[in-house]
């Protein structure tokens, strides 16, 4: 099949008489509107880093453009015309260059980012693998590999065949279009697109048939780091070698508490979501997941794409996924990441069954701690449960605002109980053993909360045993 995007002088020809809209393919407003809104659904918010691959004359950047900050949006594209077409005839036209820098479109037929200068939140490849070979797609795949945030992802469109489908394998797709395995337009298994990522510290979702305008489906890529860093500091030292670390240190164990209670919190917080009835098809918030101190439990037991952690530190993230889950575990659950200190969970794109918020309202002024119900109020499900911890204070003043790390706030009872329900939550504090803190329930619905009964119940106990208690002091 004869592709224009092949045909240099021909598409430059074209652009010239002012058919740059037609040559992409067509459907100008319904493909452009339709990308933006489902990057919208899927959790783009004005604030992220965004990249268009294959953005063409700007058919879907005109949306990205008008609503994301200015200069937060960024598109490749392997025709030069194409690019000055959509600045010139497309933004210019309706007063958008403001808000884009021309450098921000780069052309280039290798996929570099390298001179956007800046970690990508999302990104969006809307008929590009489509038109690719896989090593292509691969090659793609790795120079973003080192351009997307922990926890950033990339939605790809592609035409779809059946596992098992032989090479010879030809489709009509409508409209005059054929896909074939070794042709343009091209189709694939989506365990080719497992394949492509393999190694890249990638993961790989089947998001399958989202109503795409042309029947294209989609797969989301997931990104952990680079994981081209492999100098030795005080942040890989053995889990052994930081027992002894104090908590605050720069090791991805001891940062997030004290380094011999991380196996315990561990393990405590995944016995006390079990207590609350989880299931595997249950979808968990971990609020400051740090260096999945609870995500390496709850990753391997939900169903994938059940786990979300959100913490602003990406290296305990990376850290996390390296030394206490492996690429496999993240691969085979894709597990969602995101980065922010605005408790702002709506990047998501979805509600939760269970919030939870280890040793994070213990560090967190009254506006952050705002921030965080709130945050949690909007993201929690109607039957769904928040959980956090904090530590009881005897008096009823409140700390200071801001975020207090490595010290600690406190807050009395009564105090969080009217907080929780300014936001809409109803709480109910239950006596689960807590080595320094306390723990709280809140949910929209009563139904949802254990009763005064069932709460007693959950006191965490541990038994005593003989062996190095690690140094926390169990209730009798």
């Amino acid at each position: 099949m004869s592709n224009i995007y092949e045909e240099t002088e021909a598409l430059r020809e074209r652009v010239r008489k002012g058919e740059h809209r037609d040559v992409i393919g067509g459907m100008w407003d319904e493909l452009g509107r339709w990308q933006f809104e489902f990057c919208r659904s899927m959790g783009l918010k004005t604030f992220h880093q965004f990249l268009d691959i294959g953005c063409g004359s700007l058919r879907g950047g005109v949306h990205f453009v008008r609503y994301l900050n200015p200069n937060h949006y960024a598109g490749l594209e392997i025709h030069e015309d194409l690019l000055d077409a959509g600045y010139s005839k497309e933004l210019k036209p309706i007063g958008l260059e403001h808000k884009l820098g021309r450098e921000r479109l780069v052309a280039t037929g290798r996929f570099d980012c390298s001179s956007f200068g800046t970690p990508f939140d999302m990104a969006i490849a809307q008929s590009v693998f489509t038109h690719i070979p896989i090593n292509q797609i691969r090659l793609c795949l790795a120079q973003l590999a080192g351009a997307m945030r922990t926890g950033g992802r990339l939605f790809a469109t592609y035409f779809e065949v059946p596992e098992g489908s032989g090479l010879d394998t030809v489709c009509d797709r409508g409209n005059g279009i054929i896909t074939r395995y070794d042709a343009n337009p091209y189709h694939y298994r989506f365990s080719d697109l497992e394949q492509a990522a393999a190694g890249l510290n990638i993961g790989v979702r089947r998001l399958g048939d989202v109503s795409h305008p042309r029947g294209q489906y989609m797969a989301e890529f997931i990104f952990y780091g680079a994981g081209s860093d492999t100098s030795i500091s005080m942040r890989d030292l053995p889990a052994e070698e930081a027992l002894g670390l104090a908590a605050g240190a720069d090791h991805y164990r001891a940062y997030v508490g004290p380094p011999r209670r991380f196996d315990f919190m561990s393990s405590t917080q995944f016995a006390l979501l079990h207590a609350l009835g989880i299931r595997e098809e249950d979808r968990i918030l971990d609020v400051g997941c740090g260096s999945l101190r609870l995500g390496r439990l709850l990753i391997p037991f939900l169903r994938p794409a059940g786990y979300a952690g959100i913490d602003p530190n990406t290296w305990l993230i990376e850290a996390g996924i390296r030394h206490e889950l492996g690429m496999d575990a993240v691969r085979l659950k894709a597990p969602a990441f995101a980065s922010n200190s605005d408790f702002d969970f709506s990047v998501f794109g979805r509600s939760f069954d269970f919030i939870i918020a280890q040793s994070v309202a213990t560090h967190t002024g009254p506006d952050l701690l705002t921030r965080l119900l709130e945050g949690s109020a909007a993201a929690l499900s109607p039957s769904g449960v928040f959980l956090f911890s904090y530590i009881r204070a005897g008096a009823e003043a409140a700390p200071p605002d801001g975020w207090h790390y490595p010290a600690c706030v406190e807050y009395s009872e009564p105090d969080l109980i009217s907080r929780l329900g300014k936001v809409g939550l109803l709480a109910r504090p239950v006596p689960w053993f807590h080595p320094a803190a306390s723990w709280i329930l809140a949910a929209h619905e009563a139904s949802a909360l254990p009763t005064e009964e069932e709460a007693a119940a959950l006191t965490g106990f541990v038994a005593k045993r003989a062996s190095d208690n690690k140094g926390y002091t169990f209730k009798a």
